[in-house]
């Protein structure tokens, strides 16, 4: 049930763990005792499209429970019968590798501009995992599992004409085997001074080609709830939202 994050432990020094619940999820019995024997002093829980009765047992996992996050999760019309046009000629878009991690690495370290956790993380928990933790913390994980290790998990860079790096896609990729499948992007960026020219729809536009590429459906993604430039973007490249997921911070 709780996956122990290796990358987080060991860079925060204490035992970190994940869990993602579904919005039908009804088993909160097993969830407790899951929570109460899990070696994990800090787990993060993201919920889908949460009813208020499943807040009411997420607030009682712990001693203490934060929210940290509430996410515009988004999904595309099925690309398989939906016509869609190149926006991407002008770039040059290489796919990163283990030995190309650390370009990947830096331009994140260089446009990451929101809390890690989430924007709603409270003074209490920054004091014990500040920012910079946060962000080395992502930006590893990526690197572990996102530069060609996995073929379900990819990263990419996208290059102007001078071969300078102005764009990134950091995306899983999901087949459940019926009918649903796609890429669902965890970071797509801009370098600061390229944007406002059109490129994050540009590079999000992409992801579609991702997609088809590889007989699949869907482009999926997520925005923060007071992201609305990257929600725009979402709705300018066809995708509506279809649910939205709490994230929260168990302190046991």
């Amino acid at each position: 049930m709780i996956e122990y994050s290796k990358q987080e432990s060991e860079i925060f020094n204490v035992p970190f763990g994940r869990l993602n619940i579904d919005e039908d999820f009804e088993d909160w019995t097993s969830l407790q005792q899951a929570v109460t024997d899990s070696n994990c002093k800090y787990i993060r829980i993201k919920i889908q499209n949460p009813r208020a009765t499943q807040l009411d047992h997420i607030l009682s996992l712990a001693p203490k429970v934060h929210l940290l996050e509430i996410l515009r999760v988004y999904r595309s019309p099925d690309l398989s019968v939906t016509p869609f046009q190149n926006e991407h000629e002008e770039f040059k878009i290489k796919i990163v590798d283990e030995k190309h991690s650390d370009k990947l690495a830096q331009f994140i370290f260089d446009t990451y501009e929101d809390i890690p956790f989430g924007n709603y993380t409270p003074a209490s928990i920054l004091k014990i995992f500040p920012t910079d933790l946060q962000l080395n913390g992502i930006v590893e994980y990526f690197k572990e599992y996102y530069c060609g290790k996995d073929e379900k998990k990819a990263a990419y860079l996208f290059y102007n004409a001078s071969n300078k790096p102005i764009g990134c896609i950091v995306t899983d990729y999901f087949d459940n085997g019926k009918g649903s499948s796609g890429s669902y992007s965890y970071y797509v960026a801009i370098a600061r001074d390229e944007r406002n020219k059109g490129y994050q729809y540009k590079v999000v536009n992409y992801i579609k080609f991702l997609v088809t590429e590889r007989g699949y459906k869907f482009l999926d993604g997520s925005t923060r709830l007071t992201n609305l430039y990257s929600a725009r973007t979402m709705e300018k490249v066809g995708c509506k939202c279809i649910r939205y997921d709490w994230v929260y911070l168990l302190e046991k």
